[in-house]
């Protein structure tokens, strides 16, 4: 009878015991290390903040499952918002900066960019919101972040800064920091995510073993993982 109720209680706690989180700033943190705050009202708590889909499967904008690319960690529930191939690697991130302003009520100071780089505000773009969006994610790219977006050291490395990748002007890839941990004596460590071709949703890439650790990667660990699994180029780090 003992067995009997301790099978039933683990059976009924067992949803809550392994659930999936729920939030990036819920995923388990490597050990000895701890979260770096950020302030809510800035772009790097948002993104700490960002809630995860209950299933870790990634879209494309034909809703075909892409999951098999991928080693990840979760995937960041915002569903696409086109049925065209739009929301790309650096389209995303765009995404991201204008949901953060959209939110906050701060759309009088969003930006995102031309293909030149030039800063194109929403406030006197006479566009709705979504089109806006759109005209950004079909005519910029991530030769445009790289040229428009704040150099950044590595030193400074935040949550939502960016490493991109374009050295032409054609093909690229840009992905973004999610969280950020600490521990003294050691490597600063980051969740990074990205969106990619044909346009999907973004996921939490998760590091090998021997480019991080429990999953997060070390600042040479994702360089060294780009250059094997993402060769579009040297990357560049870069700030909204």
């Amino acid at each position: 009878m003992k067995w009997f109720i301790f099978l039933l209680i683990l059976f009924l706690i067992s949803p809550i015991l392994y659930s999936s989180p729920s939030k990036i700033s819920s995923l388990p943190l490597p050990l000895d290390y701890v979260r770096v705050p950020y302030a809510d009202t800035s772009f790097s708590g948002y993104v700490q903040k960002l809630s995860l889909k209950s299933e870790n499967k990634v879209y494309s904008y034909k809703r075909e499952d892409l999951s098999h690319w991928y080693e990840s960690l979760g995937v960041i529930d915002k569903p696409l918002l086109y049925t065209d191939d739009l929301e790309q690697c650096a389209d995303f991130t765009m995404r991201l900066w204008a949901d953060f302003h959209k939110e906050n009520n701060l759309l009088s100071e969003l930006y995102l960019f031309q293909y030149s780089g030039k800063k194109a505000f929403y406030k006197s773009s006479g566009k709705t919101f979504p089109q806006f969006l759109r005209n950004a994610f079909a005519n910029s790219n991530s030769h445009s972040i790289k040229m428009g977006g704040r150099e950044v050291k590595v030193t400074e490395l935040r949550p939502g800064d960016l490493f991109v990748q374009n050295e032409n002007g054609g093909i690229g890839h840009v992905s973004i920091i999610l969280d950020h941990v600490k521990s003294e004596g050691r490597e600063d460590l980051f969740l990074i995510g990205f969106s990619f071709m044909p346009a999907q949703e973004m996921h939490i890439e998760k590091a090998p073993d021997n480019r991080g650790k429990s999953g997060w990667f070390s600042y040479r660990g994702f360089i060294a993982h780009l250059a094997e699994k993402y060769p579009y180029g040297k990357p560049v780090l870069r700030r909204f």
